[in-house]
């Protein structure tokens, strides 16, 4: 037979011609683009890009696409089985033809075999071979035929799966399954190893477990000599043949690129019953040909990003204390300032310095010294809140963003608590080291407006500190810095009041409106300072909530109310006191039971009903704490105590907790009735409040009546609620109440 060569394949049809630097755009499935830098008569030939390159970067020009592609080519005298063998090599589908130059047509692998199928047949017509020979030989070119068709369909889809292979496992199943269609076997597995040739991932059909263990067994056994191209895998392996597991028919392709091998290919039993042959491995090494760009690419990628990772990394990333750096700072700053612009948060800066740091590197050196910079970087956190972002900013500085802050004294908080954490040694080797730090801290009520004044003035504070006398911490504001020591000062004087017998409970009277009887009193807590006068609820029970002291405070409360109680009961003035609870009191340790078991004990000393003793808590503690507040307000109800939902209506809750919890009473906000004459809002929610507290079989109780107009608004509409407010009268201390009930 004569032989073909590439003019005889050549096609010029389905061929569109482009300038490098076109974008590409889709077209018919069929088109295949040839790229010159000018124009095609006269221009340089660049390559030819299919469909399946603009699919899949639909963004890049053709010069970008070109310059991934290979830059073969072969002649119009190239011959066929040439042209197939750089095909098979380079793992493609066509190649450029190129005459003196210039730029003639493709030729495609589907496009030669369908010519060498014409051209036999031709031959077949004209030769005087047998009948026999002749039926036999084009039933096998057809064969061949549908076969490289069958091939070509899904070589197209097997291409677009394996873009993805590193990724979905379920990609992968899908080509080993197509491979194994198209060879005829029963069984198809992809075996991935690593560097030391351990098993690194799985994905197939057919194989067993035990077969897929005998085979990892081989690999492990025999990783020193495994083959480059297919091999029988007993040809490598006798012990492969031994027992039940017989696997010596099994195929072995390596998967490889540029000297790597990145697994196997496991090719066994054939629907046929025969042997492989030479065509099911050029099929298996095709397809290992295509794996292998296929995960040689991803490879790449992930090293790519790996790179990417560590140059971020080191941008924004402290090399010695793994902090973030300056340039992550002036990001969360330009954040914290748009933050601010939105919702008016208060935010603080605290610009952190060791004190004589340089002493210690001229003494014990600059390895000790860089090691306590990355010690001090781990010991800084415990004092934060996960909201918080701790920076190395220079040298022996640190800097802390707050950027979730209420008032200045929260930031003064968590600087003592810092300096507080200083106090033990650090433990450098074998040096025991002292360090102490001094803090710069400003505070911004309407959050940072600007990046370099927030530095500034936290910088400027800090050398105050320095100047005062260093372990300390100072406010850029003296008006502030004066603020934060009276809070101090106050919160100091607070922990002694109980002790100094300067707490004291003022009891207010509540009024049935029908009835017009006192039927209970609220408890308030008064503090008489020796030295500071009457100082406002408003401002001390902050400063209990925050420090802590609301949890012994609301003891004192409750133990002596409860004593109070039980005095005007003996002394015939049975009287209900009600007291305030704090969220403080009910998660205080932990353990929500341990105020149950206060108020227990309060009522056991005393000997008092427990229907004396009524508690009061917001909702939003409630709504907020739903298991621990519901636990312990059943326990409270199933003993007596009488349960009210204070200032309800200012905040969240949910009506359908609401008519499950035990309670008794629900106690209406002042805020609703300071212009409830006025405003038909107000009104309509009091009103409102009313009916379904009727419904749900709740009392009322309304705080904050002041005027004979508010007090009217209930009685004309017979409403049957309990009175509080000082045009009844205002809190007073107990012996005036007894004094006025007499």
């Amino acid at each position: 037979m004569n032989t073909l060569f590439a003019k005889d394949c050549l096609q010029t049809d389905s061929i569109q011609y482009v300038l490098d630097e076109d974008r590409p755009r889709k077209i018919d499935k069929n088109t295949i683009f040839a790229v010159f830098s000018e124009s095609p008569h006269s221009g340089k030939f660049c390559g030819l890009v299919t469909l399946q390159e603009v699919s899949k970067h639909p963004d890049w020009i053709f010069a970008d696409l070109c310059n991934r592609s290979s830059n073969i080519f072969v002649t119009p005298e190239t011959p066929i089985e040439q042209s197939l063998a750089m095909l098979d090599i380079n793992g493609q589908d066509l190649l450029p033809v190129i005459e003196h130059e210039r730029f003639t047509g493709v030729i495609t692998r589907s496009g030669i075999f369908e010519q060498i199928v014409n051209r036999k047949q031709h031959l077949l017509k004209e030769s005087h071979t047998s009948l026999e020979e002749i039926e036999e030989e084009h039933k096998q070119l057809l064969s061949w035929s549908n076969r490289l068709e069958e091939l070509h369909d899904r070589s197209r889809d097997l291409l677009a799966c394996l873009a993805t292979i590193s990724a979905e496992p379920e990609v992968k199943f899908q080509g080993i399954k197509a491979l194994a269609k198209i060879v005829q076997c029963h069984s198809a597995s992809v075996q991935l190893i690593d560097n030391n040739y351990s098993i690194t991932d799985t994905t197939g059909i057919g194989f067993t477990a035990e077969q897929l263990s005998i085979f990892h067994q081989c690999l492990s056994l025999h990783k020193n000599i495994l083959p480059n191209k297919p091999q029988l895998l007993n040809e490598l392996c006798a012990e492969c043949q031994e027992g039940q597991h017989n696997l010596s028919s099994v195929l072995l392709v390596p998967i490889r690129r540029d000297a790597h091998t990145f697994g196997y290919i496991l090719l066994s039993e054939k629907l046929s019953g025969q042997q492989f042959d030479k065509n099911d491995e050029l099929f298996a090494l095709s397809f290992a040909h295509t794996l292998s760009l296929a995960l040689d690419n991803a490879q790449k990628l992930e090293q790519v990003e790996k790179a990417r990772h560590d140059l971020d990394y080191l941008a924004y990333f402290d090399a010695l204390t793994g902090l973030p750096n300056r340039s992550l700072l002036t990001d969360r700053l330009q954040q914290a300032v748009k933050l601010a612009a939105q919702k008016k948060l208060s935010q603080a800066l605290l610009f952190i310095d060791l004190d004589d740091f340089k002493r210690v590197n001229d003494s014990l050196g600059h390895l000790v010294g860089d090691e306590l910079l990355s010690a001090v970087a781990k010991r800084l956190p415990e004092s934060l809140s996960k909201n918080d972002t701790l920076t190395r900013f220079a040298g022996d500085e640190f800097v802390v963003l707050m950027t979730y802050i209420n008032e200045p004294v929260d930031a003064a908080n968590i600087a003592e608590n810092i300096i507080s954490s200083f106090h033990a040694p650090f433990i450098i080797g074998e040096h025991e080291v002292y360090v102490s730090i001094s803090i710069g801290i400003a505070f911004f009520n309407d959050g940072i407006e600007s990046v370099d004044q927030a530095l500034s003035d936290a910088d400027n504070a800090l050398r105050h500190a320095k100047a005062l006398g260093k372990n300390q911490y100072h406010f850029f504001s003296d008006d502030m810095n004066s603020s934060v020591q009276n809070h101090f000062e106050l919160e100091n004087r607070l922990r002694r009041a109980i002790v100094d017998n300067e707490l004291e409970l003022y009891y207010q009277p509540k009024i049935d409106i029908v009835t017009g009887d006192t039927v209970g009193f609220e408890a308030l807590l008064r503090w008489h300072s020796v030295e500071h006068g009457d100082i406002s609820p408003s401002i001390f029970i902050p400063i209990a909530e925050k420090s802590g002291l609301i949890v012994s405070i609301g003891e004192w409360v409750i133990d002596k109310a409860c004593e109070q109680a039980k005095q005007w009961l003996d002394s015939g003035f049975p009287a209900h006191i009600s007291v305030n609870l704090s969220a403080r009191q009910f998660l205080h340790t932990g353990k929500p039971n341990k105020l149950f078991e206060l108020i227990e004990a309060s009522l056991n000393r005393y000997q008092l009903p427990a229907e004396y003793l009524e508690v009061e808590i917001t909702e939003n503690l409630m709504m907020h704490h739903l298991n621990e507040s519901f636990s312990i307000l059943e326990k409270l109800k199933n003993i007596g105590v009488k349960i009210f939902i204070d200032d309800f209506g200012t905040g969240y809750s949910s009506l359908s907790y609401i008519k499950k919890f035990p309670i008794h009473a629900l106690k209406i906000d002042k805020s609703f009735i300071d212009d409830l004459v006025n405003d038909e809002n107000d009104a309509a929610i009091v009103t409102a409040i009313i009916a379904m507290a009727k419904q749900l079989k709740l009392e009322v109780v309304v705080e904050g009546v002041e005027t004979e107009e508010q007090l009217a608004f209930f009685k004309d509409n017979d409403y049957e609620v309990v009175l509080q407010g000082y045009y009844f009268c205002a809190p007073l201390p107990a012996n005036e109440i007894r004094y006025i009930y007499e």
